[in-house]
């Protein structure tokens, strides 16, 4: 009964003009929150992240563990050079992704799609999920009310809780222009963006939908640009992934690592990824999509705390395709340890259980993703939290192995080649790395030295995501926000 209750709100709501869909939000919101939080879950439970585990993904953890600390006390340098070859084939394989992503070609292309006249451009949506964001809010009202796209073909929708009046007081002390709409959401858990986003697609009018969060400034022609990219290509195309890079990149150590790992990601990983045909996981915000694509694909699963990587996976799985685009969003990059440590943590958690979602049935994943859809899952949106898990642990070994009784063990023949490769993937890391800096603009390169002391963050980060995995499995750490951005 439940099912049908949400899906007959959630058509009254996509039929309804917005005077009434703010009546329905009133009279209705329990039933508008159920859909919220766990329409995509009936709609779609093979790719629901709130089952957990299977059974069998369970008893391979168990299995995996047990050999693992029977190693470690039987076999130190057997466990070395395993951990070793899994943290050098990951490093290896982002390696030859961004390599790809060096390349020109239809990853980044979009000179040749031709821009629309005013009259023909599509009807477009824009989502900002809001919590606790009245510092940074009022900026972004302004910033899109100066977008280059007609005012007559745009709605903003800013998707404020209930319980967080700041917010949406921020807003409207920005002035904003008709097209800006705030919209209250009815109560309920999980608290996260994805069940804040799936309000607004419930609302959107739009052909063309994107994302933004509350911080974001994207380029003011980043519509126009991906409404003609959407236009030049067909129906596959479900989703255009802009470029993120850091406003603030120049603040201190922290920042400088962070940008340069999101000119890592945007400028050359996820490029690459589309230039190998391989999956492509999101980015959190200026995703842009076609709305019917995103409806059938069902939305994003509220109980994911990484969201956008997973509906980028479902993408893949369900047989449509992502591209990337050259426009950008500035973003405002965390410059302490704490909260960076806490929002890896949720991304790390969320990675994970987007590849336990994926692999509950291998078979059906095999089919689903093929050889390149595997190494995306597995290899890079799994395998970053498992690299940074091991680590520390290779870390160890490692110095036992160089200064410990193992130098003189039956597997001290596995040191030397072990240590060579651990080297050979970090010189790889970093050169790429000071690559995608001085692709992107950014100043200081050879701060890509210190690449391996953030790493260091990561380290506790996976360790962190673990542990919530098993306890806190849906718990959401805010980012905080609002330093230094206008």
């Amino acid at each position: 009964m439940a099912g049908t209750v949400g899906t007959d709100v959630a058509e009254e709501l996509a039929r309804a003009g917005a005077e009434e869909q703010d009546r329905i939000l009133e009279e209705r919101a329990a039933e508008v929150a159920d859909a919220m939080a766990d329409g995509f879950g009936r709609r779609h439970p093979e790719y629901a992240a709130k089952p957990g585990f299977a059974r069998w993904q369970l008893g391979a953890l168990a299995v995996a563990a047990a050999a693992g600390l029977t190693g470690l006390v039987a076999a130190p340098m057997a466990v070395l050079a395993l951990l070793t070859a899994l943290v050098t084939a990951y490093s290896l394989l982002h390696v030859v992704v961004m390599l790809a992503g060096l390349g020109r070609g239809g990853a980044l292309a979009g000179a040749d799609d031709v821009p629309a006249p005013d009259a023909e451009l599509p009807f477009y949506t824009v989502l900002v999920p809001a919590y606790r964001e009245a510092g940074v809010i009022g900026g972004l009202v302004r910033h899109l009310a100066a977008l280059d796209y007609p005012p007559d073909r745009l709605e903003v929708l800013v998707l404020v809780e209930r319980h967080d009046p700041g917010t949406a007081r921020a807003v409207l002390a920005a002035d904003p222009p008709p097209f800006v709409r705030l919209v209250r959401l009815p109560p309920g858990p999980p608290q996260t963006k994805p069940r804040s986003v799936n309000l607004g697609l419930l609302l959107a009018r739009g052909e063309l939908l994107v994302v933004f969060d509350a911080e974001d400034r994207p380029d003011p022609g980043q519509l126009r640009r991906v409404a003609a990219r959407f236009a030049a290509r067909g129906g596959e195309l479900a989703c255009v992934q802009a470029q993120l890079l850091f406003h603030n990149a120049a603040d201190n150590w922290l920042t400088r690592q962070f940008a340069m790992e999101y000119a890592l990601r945007f400028t050359l990983a996820l490029p690459g990824m589309v230039r190998l045909g391989m999956p492509v996981p999101l980015g959190g915000t200026s995703n842009h999509f076609r709305t019917a694509t995103l409806r059938a694909l069902g939305g994003w699963d509220a109980w994911n705390v990484t969201e956008d990587a997973d509906l980028g996976m479902r993408c893949a799985a369900m047989g449509h395709r992502t591209e990337t685009i050259g426009s950008v969003t500035w973003e405002e990059a965390l410059g302490a340890v704490r909260p960076y440590v806490r929002q890896r943590t949720r991304w790390f958690k969320g990675f994970l259980l987007t590849t336990v979602v994926h692999t509950r049935r291998p078979r059906r994943t095999v089919r689903r993703f093929g050889f390149r859809g595997l190494l995306t899952l597995l290899g890079i949106v799994g395998g970053a939290a498992v690299a940074s898990f091991v680590q520390p642990l290779l870390a160890a070994l490692t110095l036992i192995g160089l200064c410990g009784p193992a130098r003189s063990s039956a597997g001290a023949g596995l040191l030397l080649p072990c240590v060579a490769a651990q080297a050979v993937a970090a010189l790889a890391w970093t050169a790429i790395t000071f690559t995608a800096a001085r692709r992107a603009g950014l100043g200081s390169p050879w701060h890509a030295l210190l690449t391996p002391l953030a790493s260091v963050l990561w380290w506790f980060a996976a360790w962190r995501a673990v542990h919530q995995l098993v306890f806190s499995r849906f718990s959401w750490e805010k980012t905080p926000h609002g330093a230094g951005v206008s």
